[in-house]
């Protein structure tokens, strides 16, 4: 009876990590539903491009168009289904137009942010056609050039050009927003995402540890001791199995005592794994307009939670992740926007190891001073590589080398780091040579920790 009565106590801590669990799962359905929310607002986006008659398009800072417009299609005569790779707007514009663009509006564009004006294009059955232009050059916060946008509306009426052109500032600008809002939207669930995997993980091991819990045998161990209730001391004494049996009782304890703590090591994983999902949807929603809480946080810590939320990954694809910290001071950031670059950067070296054929699959993650009063951390991987000509584009708003990618991670982790004082670099020898992705942050400076104390204080 003693033994039956210890176990109740464990009982009742299982029970309580199985509510706990259920709660978690509830949340991360709400969760999913935001998600849900955020396609929708993508889908609306690409609703307003695809169903305006002008002609819209993008292209990166080469002039390469990344996309355009149904209108642009029809008008061109680009087949829906065509692919843009390697086409430019430039192709689709007389001589004379192509030129200009060149040599006025694009150095225009990149030094005041935009240009507007008549140029002319050349539709599908090789007529030119006078039209109203505006190009605009969307830039970082350092001023470094993402890509180009272009809204184009036919002004074959010349009575009709001011009016045109006005028309198309504006449709621009709402473009722009519009384009804004989706990028967001991409961000969210591009980093939901990564931490999502990581839910599915925590969620199968705590599914599969509860299917094969020995609790169950506590009951069965309470049965037994129930039936020789009268004699129980000889059954304990001189039985064969009962004897046997408070040996067992204690290996049984021991075991649950395990078993109750690793669940609720997952279930703790799980609630950090949803409170970064809705901090992240909570900072892509209010990104360049609210920057984010800073504090004072050792640098070893974010690195650590990072890679927790990606060891299930690593246990299944056979990665081994090598730790090189060196002592450093605290860094001063926003905890959840440093989280989201150190998932990005440890996925993209997961996904780079998944490309290549060896055995010995290995990320390195390193800690270190960096430069004037920064901490650097470096996310090194002996994974597929970098081609020389896309290390230059590897940080640009939608270049991707992924099947699947959507070039949104790295974009939008570079600009991350520049918001929070510090940088985001990239460096590899080349095809197969692996990468080394270099993420520095500001220390905390005695002054800040002074202020931050005198706050306290207050």
């Amino acid at each position: 009876m003693k033994g039956a009565a210890t176990s109740q106590p464990k009982d009742s801590a299982l029970e309580s990590a199985q509510r706990e669990l259920r709660e978690q799962l509830a949340a991360l359905q709400r969760e999913n539903a935001e998600r849900e929310r955020a396609e929708a607002a993508w889908t609306r986006l690409t609703a307003i491009l695809e169903a305006t008659p002008d002609i819209v398009g993008s292209a990166d800072p080469d002039g390469i168009l990344f996309y355009m417009n149904r209108a642009g299609r029809e008008t061109l005569g680009v087949k829906s289904d065509a692919e843009l790779e390697g086409k430019q707007f430039l192709d689709f514009q007389p001589e004379w137009a192509a030129e200009k663009i060149r040599k006025e509006v694009m150095p225009v564009a990149i030094e005041k942010g935009s240009w507007s004006g008549e140029t002319a294009i050349v539709n599908r059955i090789g007529q030119e056609i006078n039209v109203s232009q505006v190009l605009i050059a969307h830039k970082d916060t350092s001023g470094q050039l993402l890509y180009f946008s272009t809204i184009v509306r036919d002004m074959t009426e010349r009575r009709q050009a001011d009016e045109a052109l006005r028309d198309s500032q504006l449709r621009l600008l709402e473009t722009s927003r519009l384009a804004g809002m989706a990028e967001v939207a991409t961000g969210v669930l591009h980093n939901v995402g990564n931490v999502l995997n990581s839910v599915n993980v925590s969620t199968g091991l705590v599914a599969e540890k509860l299917r094969r819990s020995k609790a169950p045998n506590v009951s069965k161990a309470a049965a037994l001791l129930t039936e020789r209730n009268g004699d129980l001391a000889d059954y304990l004494t001189n039985d064969e199995n009962g004897r046997k049996l408070p040996g067992y009782l204690t290996s049984l304890g021991t075991f649950l005592v395990a078993e109750n703590n690793e669940l609720l090591s997952e279930v703790e994983q799980l609630s950090r794994n949803i409170e970064h999902i809705k901090e992240v949807v909570a900072m892509q929603q209010s990104y360049a307009k609210v920057s984010g809480v800073l504090e004072d946080l050792p640098v070893e810590r974010l690195v650590e939670d990072a890679i927790a939320m990606n060891i299930g990954a690593f246990e299944r694809h056979g990665v081994v992740v090598q730790k090189r910290f060196t002592e450093v001071q605290p860094v001063r950031v926003d905890r959840h926007k440093v989280l989201q670059i150190l998932i990005n950067l440890i996925r993209n070296a997961k996904y780079a190891l998944d490309e290549v054929q060896r055995i010995d699959k290995r990320i390195t993650i390193s800690i270190s001073p960096g430069e004037e009063n920064m901490v650097r951390v470096m996310v090194a991987d002996n994974g597929v590589g970098i081609s020389a000509e896309n290390l230059d584009r590897i940080f640009s708003h939608g270049f991707t080398t992924r099947p699947n990618g959507h070039g949104f991670g790295l974009h939008s982790g570079a600009l991350a780091a520049q918001s929070l004082g510090g940088s985001l670099s990239v460096a590899s020898l080349g095809v197969n040579r692996g990468a080394t992705f270099t993420l520095q942050l500001p220390i905390a400076l005695p002054h800040d920790v002074l202020k931050n104390e005198n706050q306290e204080d207050l």
